[in-house]
């Protein structure tokens, strides 16, 4: 009787652990989702990456190389590569004959199929920039949830490229550096050196004041 008891109650929290644990199941970054546009996806070959396609006419019409997203934010532009395939680029690796360089195998994915201008929701946890050149691009792990599942992620590699501050051009620089010594010529002097007047402030309206005299 007890064993029967026992064995009713742990059923019971097993059943209601598992429908707990399948409630809460969610994508694993999701607090850590941002927002990017997607500038352009193009594919570019390298003469070792290939994508696997999803039927052989897909690998037919599909000669080799990987799709490549690049993804505009506030902070700086990203490159996204096709995720790996992990166990084809392993048994390629396998069957590549000795001194020659192994193909990589990427996936298709949903990203191939996204227009421009559209918004894209990704994590991404990049490397540490250099102190002394903190504007250098580094590489990136990223994280894209599915939009046909609720739980699965695609992780993949790329790289960031953060804005410079201010508007990165070298003209302020080189007018400090060479106006007013002779070596510009008068053209680009009149262009970088001359001091465009302020706009000129347009005088503000005077309203009359508006009142009853006093009658004497």
């Amino acid at each position: 009787m007890r064993l029967r008891a026992f064995c009713a109650l742990f059923l019971s929290v097993l059943v209601c652990g598992i429908a707990f644990a399948g409630g809460q199941k969610t994508y694993k970054h999701a607090s850590e989702f941002q927002v990017a546009i997607l500038d352009q996806t193009i594919r570019v070959y390298t003469g070792s990456d290939a994508t696997l396609g999803h039927s052989s006419t897909d690998a037919k019409l599909d000669q080799g190389g990987q799709g490549v997203h690049f993804l505009h934010t506030d902070s700086g532009d990203y490159r996204v590569e096709a995720p790996v395939n992990t166990g084809a680029t392993i048994l390629a690796a396998m069957a590549t004959p000795q001194y020659q360089r192994a193909p990589t195998i990427h996936n298709k994915w949903f990203l191939d199929k996204v227009q421009s201008n559209t918004n894209v929701l990704f994590a991404v946890k990049c490397a540490t920039p250099n102190k002394k050149h903190p504007n250098e691009t580094v590489r990136c792990t990223f994280w894209f949830p599915d939009p046909d599942s609720d739980s699965h992620e695609y992780m993949t590699l790329g790289d960031f490229t953060p804005y410079m501050v201010g508007d990165g051009a070298n003209t302020a620089k080189v007018a400090n550096a060479l106006c007013g010594t002779g070596k510009l010529n008068p053209e680009t002097e009149a262009k970088l050196c001359t001091v465009q007047p302020p706009a000129p402030v347009p005088p503000a309206s005077v309203t009359p004041a508006t009142g009853t005299k006093s009658s004497q």
